[in-house]
């Protein structure tokens, strides 16, 4: 059977189409990075989320994204923490324990997907009145972020590693 001009066209066309698609690979945002992100390109934002155990815990999340849509690896764990006042006093806060042991996982970062550490605290009325938490993250290299707290806690806290979000 023979085929007509205008279908060995087509038939040209889609060839070609396919060999352009399968020589540029996968899109880029499907790529898994294989370097850690740099302190220029991650944001933290901490919030409060809806604690497992609602009765006797609050649960709050310092999320990270990159900004200008960059894809890169987090791991480790957030160091040098300090926690402020809403007039920007140093508050002394205590951790019960700090499970941010290795291993560490690489958890992959950008405009889709975030990393996450979460931070407990008892439930209950009253507690200090955080405004803002400081901390060095493991980027490369090292940084030093500052970001707002979103209310009052009562501690101990307990802190995580930097892990994939948990839905």
């Amino acid at each position: 059977m023979k085929k007509s001009r205008h279908a060995r066209a087509l038939t040209a066309v889609a060839l070609a189409a396919a060999a352009v698609l399968s020589a540029a690979g996968p899109a880029s945002a499907d790529v898994r990075p294989t370097r850690h992100c740099a302190a220029d390109e991650v944001m933290p934002r901490i919030g409060e989320g809806s604690s497992p155990r609602p009765g006797t815990t609050r649960l709050f999340t310092v999320g990270f994204r990159t900004v200008n849509g960059t894809s890169c690896l987090l791991s480790g764990a957030l160091d040098f923490i300090r926690f402020y006042d809403t007039s920007g006093r140093p508050l002394d806060v205590r951790f019960s324990t700090k499970a941010a042991v290795a291993p560490f996982e690489d958890v992959w970062v950008d405009g889709f997907r975030w990393a996450a550490v979460y931070i407990s605290s008892p439930a209950g009325d009253g507690g200090m009145p955080i405004g803002s938490m400081a901390f060095s993250a493991p980027t490369t290299p090292a940084a030093e972020f500052t970001a707002a707290w979103p209310g009052p806690v009562n501690g101990p806290l307990y802190i995580s590693k930097i892990t994939a979000p948990v839905s």
